[in-house]
């Protein structure tokens, strides 16, 4: 008589937890794909995440165990390379989502007209080209961050969206309580340690 596994049913409750976390967290995203809900889940993204570490480092012996969480982490990987398309095409202004209502708001703006096409048009190069120079501001920004602190012997291993998310929320507060134009970074060293320090623009 073949001997049965003995399972960790704390561990595999744990685990019921993460595919309930994870399938909110695609609801969540496609909320906010939609146009539904204006802020992107990450906060959520980075708990589950963490957790999903957690796991990651729990000895697992028996089999049942080891099938499931191979299963629940390639589940994982899947929605992160959908949800990363999604992103950059929204960042690119290339959604189909994004584009069909921005679309119907200039259309609605200018009453279809072919002059009111062309404005739109205009409008959607310029906001392209807008956020196509802030991208490559905010990843030379990090690039650099990155150098300054492997230099200093700091730790590199940070998420790029993090760090442009953290600036982007750091740059809208010093906007709103210095009521300046516009917010510039700048990466500094001091006391061996590497930073990222703001600078308002009047």
């Amino acid at each position: 008589m073949a001997r049965r596994e003995k399972v960790d049913r704390i561990l595999l409750n744990r685990m019921a937890n993460i595919e309930q976390r994870m399938n909110m967290l695609k609801l969540a995203y496609e909320k906010y794909f939609a146009g539904t809900d204006p802020i992107e889940p990450l906060k959520d993204r980075e708990s589950l995440k963490r957790d999903m570490r957690e796991i990651d480092r729990t000895t697992m012996n028996a089999t049942r165990e080891k099938y499931r969480w191979r299963s629940i982490r390639a589940r994982m990987s899947s929605l992160e390379n959908y949800w990363q398309r999604n992103l950059v095409m929204i960042e690119r202004g290339t959604h189909p989502k994004m584009k069909f209502r921005a679309d119907n708001k200039a259309r609605a703006r200018t009453g279809g007209t072919e002059s009111g096409a062309t404005e739109r048009l205009e409008a959607q190069r310029q906001a392209r080209a807008r956020a196509e120079n802030e991208e490559s501001q905010m990843r030379g920004l990090y690039d650099d961050y990155m150098k300054a602190r492997k230099k200093c012997g700091q730790n590199t291993e940070m998420n790029y969206r993090e760090v442009r998310a953290a600036l982007r929320n750091q740059a809208k507060s010093i906007q709103h309580k210095q009521s300046c134009k516009d917010v510039k970074f700048k990466v500094k060293v001091k006391g061996g340690k590497a930073s990222i320090t703001a600078i308002p623009v009047r």
